[in-house]
């Protein structure tokens, strides 16, 4: 079985932060010529997301790649892009004299349609180009905010609608999720936009943001309670009880 990499950005730093000088000395090996510094960058054909990488360097170095989400110290790895776009691939050996270093530069063609098979994806974020969702206050009885039993699908005990969301200062937010390049998340409050990752798990049906959050919101993992193409509820998940969030697609009216 082949091993997939896909990493976050925010692990990628906390790997870098750990690759120290004592790591580098460790790894030297004797000097070689510039020429000498070998290895391929292979994309799968029909499905360029998967690439190889292969370390042709004679000798026995420890290579140590660089990639958009992660890195890898095998002389063979595969990894997976699952985002479009072009790609720098960063190949690196280290010897006494110091590290030697490399690139191949490649272009993915689309968004990984395996990465991306759950329709939960295209759903949430349509994919590359966006989607964009506000308070579904004019859901019938205009309650979208609030909490109740720990299966409830919409606010049971505490309800509120649009005159409670005003007076709170967040009636007009939005949040626009989108598949551009990464797992993008936009956050706009009075008229100010705050970017940031998300994460959706959908096997278990989560939503976890990263950088920003959902409004009135407590910076935790949400339970998707319900996603379809016009409608999403996001619920904080209690010990018999769920805070419920109720959003409806910008441009949609019930």
């Amino acid at each position: 079985m082949k091993k997939f990499i896909t990493l976050s950005l925010l692990a990628l730093s906390a790997m870098l932060a750990s690759c120290t000088k004592e790591d580098e000395e460790s790894l030297g090996g004797p000097s070689i010529a510039k020429s000498d510094v070998k290895f391929s960058v292979t994309q799968q054909q029909g499905h360029d997301n998967i690439v190889m990488l292969n370390s042709l360097t004679q000798g026995g170095y420890i290579p140590y790649w660089e990639f958009n989400g992660g890195f890898s110290k095998k002389k063979q790895d595969t990894i997976n892009l699952p985002f479009a776009g072009d790609y720098n691939i960063r190949y690196t050996i280290y010897t006494q004299g110091g590290p030697m270093a490399d690139s191949a530069k490649i272009t993915v063609s689309q968004n990984d349609p395996q990465y991306f098979s759950s329709p939960m994806w295209n759903l949430l974020a349509n994919a590359q180009d966006g989607k964009t969702w506000v308070w579904a206050s004019d859901i019938p009885g205009g309650i979208c905010y609030g909490n109740g039993s720990g299966g409830a699908t919409a606010p049971e005990w505490w309800q509120n609608g649009i005159a409670y969301l005003t007076e709170k200062g967040v009636a007009a937010d939005e949040m626009t999720f989108d598949l551009k390049g990464a797992k993008n998340y936009t956050f706009t409050h009075a008229g100010a936009s705050q970017k940031a990752i998300f994460e959706l798990d959908t096997l278990n049906k989560t939503l976890k943001i990263t950088g920003s959050d959902i409004s009135l919101g407590n910076k935790v993992t949400y339970v998707i309670v319900k996603l379809t193409a016009d409608e999403l509820t996001l619920a904080q998940q209690g010990d018999g009880w769920r805070n419920i969030w109720m959003y409806k697609r910008k441009g949609f009216n019930y």
